[in-house]
């Protein structure tokens, strides 16, 4: 065993230190990277599903499967749908606007949250689509949260947006003031 001199180590114990100290600094700046908050967000797993952001791809939007539609006052509505076994399965919900503006508008007066089989999903981690429609002749613009999943499981999961407006927006949809939940039992089948 060597002896430090002087209160100097030998460059062995120095380097040894060094190493120490790296690791304790690589596992510091790894757990405060972690998030902690118990949400789901871009790339976690719900089981073997991947709840990942939509962006380029060539997802089907459960909404071809399974109604969107709302209660016309504060509550909930309860919807039971057949989804089948796709690559991935867009679950984006939002507003539309006649123009620009209206969808802002719309935007602005709702706070939204989102379980998927019960798990709390980060919704700001996933950010939000714009994009522009035109159907029968009239231009409709979207803003929507951007999630999908991937690798879907065959069975039973459920899908819970709670919706709370704020302000009456004329924004061509008859929402008061309140508390919207749309909950989607759906069945993912072969």
């Amino acid at each position: 065993m060597k002896v430090a001199i002087g209160g100097m180590l030998e460059p062995r114990e120095n380097r040894i230190l060094s190493q120490i100290g790296l690791l304790v600094l690589f596992a510091s700046l790894l757990t405060s990277c972690a998030h902690t908050s118990g949400m789901i967000r871009p790339s976690d797993k719900i089981g073997k599903m991947r709840v990942n952001r939509y962006g380029h791809s060539n997802a089907q939007s459960i909404w071809e499967f399974c109604s969107d539609a709302m209660t016309d006052e504060p509550g909930i509505q309860t919807t039971e749908c057949k989804v089948p076994m796709v690559s991935e399965l867009f679950l984006g919900l939002g507003c539309v606007g006649k123009d620009k503006l209206q969808r802002d508008s719309c935007w602005a007066a709702r706070t939204w949250e989102l379980t998927i089989d019960g798990y709390p999903i980060d919704l700001n981690a996933f950010n939000i689509a714009d994009f522009d429609e035109e159907r029968e002749g009239t231009q409709y613009h979207h803003r929507v949260w951007r999630i999908r999943l991937r690798d879907l499981t065959e069975g039973n999961h459920s899908l819970h947006y709670v919706i709370q407006v704020n302000q009456q927006v004329d924004d061509g949809t008859p929402l008061q003031p309140g508390t919207y939940e749309l909950l989607v039992n759906f069945t993912v089948e072969k």
